[in-house]
């Protein structure tokens, strides 16, 4: 079996550097990310490896982060969530839904 790969690449000075990556199977999830998530994984982790080095943050934060970007990635493999998320998105943009002070009040926070 091959090992999984990711492509990655970034452009600089309008060069555009492409790399095919060898990747863990434990990150195997990557693959469901799409383009724009993938910018915003790669981006936030970025930001995120300084601190952990300079103390700022610790492993536990990284597991924190790697959890929920797994999530977000078993979600797109879900259509049937897409779609009720992108109907949700909808309604909520046609003026429908409760707002969220309201249900606050109605649970009592």
């Amino acid at each position: 079996m091959k090992k999984p790969k990711l492509v990655v690449g970034h452009l600089t000075n309008d060069e555009l550097l492409v790399k095919s990556v060898t990747t863990s199977k434990s990150f195997d999830w990557v693959k469901w990310l799409e383009s724009e998530e993938l910018v915003e994984f790669f981006s936030e982790l970025f930001k995120l490896l300084p601190k952990i080095s300079e103390g700022k943050k610790d492993a536990e934060t990284l597991a924190i982060f790697i959890s929920e970007w797994r999530e977000t990635a078993l979600i797109n493999t879900e259509p049937d969530v897409l779609a009720d998320m992108a109907e949700a998105e909808q309604e909520l943009n046609a003026g429908g839904g409760i707002p969220w002070a309201q249900v606050k009040k109605e649970i009592g926070l």
